[in-house]
C-alpha cells in the first residue's frame, strides 16, 4: 500500500511539472510544436536578447514595438498601428500563437493585446526561456524570417481602461486596483518611482512564480489573491509601470483562476505620475 501511495505521489509530482494551467503551455507541450506550420512561436523580449539566443523557430516581436515611446512610454499604439506592426512581423492571429520572454511580463502584455484583437488560440510558455533551456530543448542564434501578413483584427477593448476610467472607479468598494510592480516601486523607494496610485494594493508579479520560475499551483494563487481581497465578485483593475507585469496577472486571473471581470489600465504608472499626484 505504501509503495502504491508513493508511486502515485511521484506521478502527481512529475505531472505537476509538465501540466500547465489555463493558457499556459509546458515546455514538453511546446517541444512537440516547434516544427508545426500552424503554430507561431513568438519571442517578446528585446531584439538584442533574441539575437543572442532564442527558441528554435521562434520569431522576434519585441513587446515595445506595439507601444508608444513619447509623450508617455508604454501606451498601446492605435488599433490600426498595432495590427500593421504585428502583420509586418508575421503574426497571423488565425494561427496558434505561443509567447515567451524572460519572466512572463513582456509575453503577458502581448497575450492581453492579442486577446483583445480577437486571436482565439494564444498561449504563454510556463517558465519561459529558462525552463526551455533547463530542459535542454533546442535553441539557436539564427533568426527565423517570418512571412508578412495582413492582420484583420476584431477588437474587443472591454478589458482596456484609460486614466479617466480608473479615476471614475476610485472609492468603489466593488473594485480593487492592483499594482503588479516590485515592492520598491510600489513603496516609492526606487528612484524610478514616487509611489503608487491612491487606493492600490500591491501584488508583486514575482509572487506568481515558484523558485524554478514556473507559475505556482492554482491553490497557491487562489490563496494569494484572496489574502489581498482580490475576489471574483469584484472588478479587478491591473497596472504596473507600462502594463507588462499587469498582462501576466491578467492571463493568470482570467485563465488559470477563472476571474471574469478583469481589466488593465494601459497607461499605468507612467501616465498616472505624469498627470496626477501619487502617494509617497
Amino acid at each position: 500500500m505504501k509503495k502504491i501511495s508513493l508511486m502515485l505521489a511521484m506521478l502527481l509530482y512529475v505531472a505537476s511539472g509538465i501540466m500547465a494551467q489555463g493558457d499556459f503551455i509546458s515546455v514538453k507541450e511546446l517541444s512537440g510544436k516547434i516544427n508545426d506550420s500552424k503554430c507561431i512561436i513568438i519571442d517578446a523580449r528585446k531584439k538584442t536578447e533574441y539575437q543572442k539566443v532564442h527558441i528554435r523557430n521562434a520569431i522576434s516581436v519585441p513587446v515595445e514595438v506595439i507601444s508608444t515611446k513619447t509623450p508617455i512610454d508604454g501606451i498601446l499604439k492605435s488599433d490600426a498601428e498595432v495590427a500593421k506592426v504585428l502583420g509586418t512581423h508575421g503574426v497571423d492571429i488565425n494561427k496558434e500563437l505561443i509567447l515567451y520572454c524572460n519572466k512572463g511580463s513582456n509575453a503577458g502584455r502581448m497575450y492581453w493585446v492579442l486577446k483583445m484583437m480577437g486571436a482565439k488560440d494564444v498561449k504563454l510558455l510556463d517558465g519561459n526561456l529558462d525552463a526551455w533551456k533547463a530542459a535542454r530543448k533546442p535553441v539557436t542564434r539564427n533568426p527565423k524570417m517570418a512571412k508578412k501578413c495582413k492582420v484583420e483584427a476584431t477588437w474587443d477593448k472591454s478589458t482596456y481602461l484609460t486614466q479617466a476610467n480608473v479615476k471614475a472607479q476610485m472609492g468603489n468598494d466593488k473594485v480593487v486596483l492592483v499594482d503588479a510592480r516590485a515592492d520598491a516601486y510600489f513603496n516609492g523607494t526606487d528612484p524610478k518611482s514616487k509611489g503608487h496610485i491612491p487606493g492600490a494594493i500591491s501584488i508583486n508579479s514575482d509572487l506568481m512564480r515558484d523558485e524554478k520560475g514556473l507559475i505556482k499551483s492554482t491553490e497557491e494563487l487562489k490563496k494569494l489573491f484572496a489574502s489581498k481581497g482580490v475576489t471574483k465578485d469584484k472588478e479587478v483593475i491591473l497596472y504596473c509601470q507600462t502594463s507588462t507585469r499587469a498582462g501576466l496577472l491578467y492571463a493568470i486571473l482570467t485563465t488559470t483562476l477563472g476571474y471574469t471581470n478583469v481589466k488593465v489600465y494601459d497607461g499605468a504608472y507612467n501616465e498616472w505620475v505624469t498627470n496626477s499626484k501619487l502617494e509617497a
